[in-house]
């Protein structure tokens, strides 16, 4: 206790405490998720454990560990290159060498995969599962090397500085949060990113029936186009990209991933090797199986997902963090675009914070983001069931998605300006009504920085190519490590200023204050008015109030003081940055020199107690 009466309180009552708070959070979590599984998928609601009846056949061991093969290997240029869970050892090793860290084991995924991370944080009074969360996801769409690496990148500087880590917050990370996506990427530059989960996405009573093929001997899947009068492409002016068909346009095209028609069922790849997008897998807005398989037969049925909704909703999550994209920016929630019967996100009353973390961003990155964009306006496109959505909602956290990579990324402003790269994605100065961006858009973006930076090496010409059915295709497109990862070369640069952001995430966390303004005795009737003030840069929650708690101002009594006006327990909601709560007033029959406890609490801030002595 300080000499204004001021305490924290002991590990026992924080964890106690905590564990009433997180346990309404968890029901609340439980709750939407049985809102979204109203359809009849059948959950274990209290632990959030799928039916093992509604379980799909896995990849064998054997298949996972021929996918890991080429991971360790990955792509090199001098001391830097892309690490992968063929890496884990040495890694996690580094991590735990110099005593900050924790491991933590979160299970396994689809394909059998190891599902892990550390937590770590500087000295400080609670323990690091007591304190608030700041959670960095790497690779949850199953593409994003570059976000893997981000994450160990940015989790090496963060331990080389430990000085500088408050020791109010606990810093989680998973490096490798769709390992199964991952190593198909890394292998053979496809699989969408799905994790290992065998699907029937075409519905015909079998299994992965129809997944790509290397028809060219390569040893990498490239993008197929296929002539077809019902096509939505053509060749554009620069023959090597695709432009939205116009009536009348001839020839047009089908695009899809390299591969024969292995069923003959005239369609091609429609059955792919694996599984579930992991970032289409969440409640928030999510589109079941008559939308596509890709979704999950139900929401959260994936046991990658299913791992970072327990973290989530177990701990005091603050921030969440995805790196992951190829849009380059700093995104927000809001995979879907607004429209009727869809929960509308972000919130209005939290725009003001992510206009603030656009800022900060910039600022450390050297990047040049006008304003907060929802997510589907980075990508141009609808994302249904998005992680972000539901971190937001359920758990009410400050979550973002970090597109790593991007064609403006290494550019700088006065280039951006010039070049207008990316322009359409940028959206407009306040959320809102802007139009989506579309793939062709995105390819002219990236085909200026291809030419501009690497001298047009990045993209193989389209080639023909022997279906085997009588039919002939051109196959080519980008490689893989040119638009959706880095070179290896440039991931130092493209990491650049991400160690810096989150810890000004973590400085600017919410530091509660209790106030008291008026204190006033006669005789045994007393009345006592008091505020609480948040002294941080952050506010003390986003999202809905009920999704972290809100902020809670509590009174305790000890016996012979009676309580006539007033609450034991008010709830203030989202407090601003650097603002204050409105002023709450108790009436009590208290004897001289009697002592109250005032006590305030937030999801995102450490617990404060304040001793008033009721002798004035």
């Amino acid at each position: 206790m300080d000499r204004l009466g001021r305490w924290t309180y002991s590990v026992g009552d924080v964890r106690g405490r905590q564990s009433d708070r997180q346990g309404m959070r968890l029901i609340k979590g439980i709750f939407t998720l049985a809102i979204a599984m109203a359809w009849g998928a059948t959950l274990q609601a209290q632990d959030l454990e799928p039916d093992p009846a509604e379980q799909q056949p896995q990849t064998p061991a054997v298949e996972a560990e021929k996918l890991d093969e080429g991971l360790a290997p990955a792509v090199k240029s001098g001391a830097v290159r892309y690490r992968s869970l063929g890496d884990r050892d040495a890694v996690l090793a580094g991590w735990l060498a110099g005593g900050l860290a924790q491991e933590l084991e979160l299970g396994q995924s689809a394909g059998r995969r190891e599902l892990f991370g550390v937590q770590f944080g500087g000295q400080g009074p609670l323990p690091l599962e007591a304190r608030p969360m700041i959670l960095l996801i790497g690779g949850l769409d199953g593409r994003s090397l570059a976000g893997s690496e981000a994450v160990i990148q940015i989790t090496d500087q963060l331990m080389a500085q430990s000085a500088e880590l408050s020791g109010a917050v606990t810093y989680v990370v998973v490096p490798w949060a769709n390992p199964d996506g991952l190593a198909r990427w890394v292998t053979t530059g496809s699989g969408e990113g799905r994790n290992d989960r065998a699907l029937d996405d075409d519905g015909d009573g079998l299994v992965d029936e129809d997944p790509a093929d290397d028809l060219d001997g390569d040893g990498v899947l490239m993008e197929m186009l296929i002539e077809d009068p019902k096509g939505d492409w053509v060749r554009s002016e620069d023959r090597r990209f695709l432009r939205r068909a116009r009536q009348g346009e001839a020839p047009r095209y089908r695009r899809c991933i390299e591969g024969r028609d292995d069923d003959g069922d005239g369609q091609y790849n429609e059955d792919p090797q694996g599984g579930v997008l992991l970032d289409r897998n969440f409640p928030v807005n999510w589109e079941g199986p008559w939308q596509g398989s890709s979704s999950g037969p139900w929401p959260l049925s994936e046991p990658e997902s299913l791992a970072l909704a327990k973290l989530v909703l177990e701990r005091r999550t603050a921030a969440v963090l995805l790196y992951q994209g190829n849009h380059g920016q700093l995104a927000m929630p809001g995979g879907r675009q607004p429209a009727p019967g869809l929960i509308q996100l972000p919130f209005a009353a939290d725009l003001p914070v992510y206009r603030r973390m656009v800022e900060i961003f910039n600022a450390r990155t050297g990047r040049q983001q006008a304003a907060p964009l929802r997510l589907c306006d980075a990508y141009g496109d609808q994302r249904a069931g998005v992680a972000m959505d539901w971190f937001y909602t359920a758990a009410g956290a400050l979550t973002m998605e970090v597109g790593i990579w991007g064609p403006q990324v290494l550019k700088r402003s006065s280039d951006v300006a010039e070049a207008g790269a990316l322009e359409a994605n940028r959206g407009p100065a306040e959320v809102g009504g802007a139009s989506l961006s579309d793939r062709e858009t995105l390819e002219q973006a990236w085909a200026r920085w291809l030419d501009e930076s690497q001298g047009g090496l990045g993209f193989a010409d389209w080639t023909p190519i022997d279906l085997g059915d009588g039919r002939e295709a051109l196959i080519g497109g980008w490689e893989r490590f040119t638009n959706i990862n880095p070179p290896s070369s440039l991931l130092s640069s493209v990491v650049k200023g991400q160690a810096d952001f989150v810890l000004d995430i973590g400085r600017g966390l919410p530091k509660l204050d209790i106030v008291v303004e008026n204190l006033r005795r006669n005789g045994r009737i007393v009345i006592v008015q008091a505020h609480v003030r948040n002294l941080g840069s952050l506010p003390t929650g986003v999202g809905p109030d009920a999704a972290g708690g809100g902020t809670l101002l509590r009174l305790k009594l000890p016996e012979g003081v009676t309580m006539v006006a007033g609450e034991l327990e008010n709830e203030l909601g989202h407090l601003p940055a650097q603002g204050q709560s409105a002023s709450f007033e108790w009436l009590f029959v208290a004897p001289e020199k009697a002592v109250i406890q005032l006590e305030v609490e937030s999801a995102w801030a450490a617990p404060l107690g304040l001793e008033v002595r009721l002798d004035r």
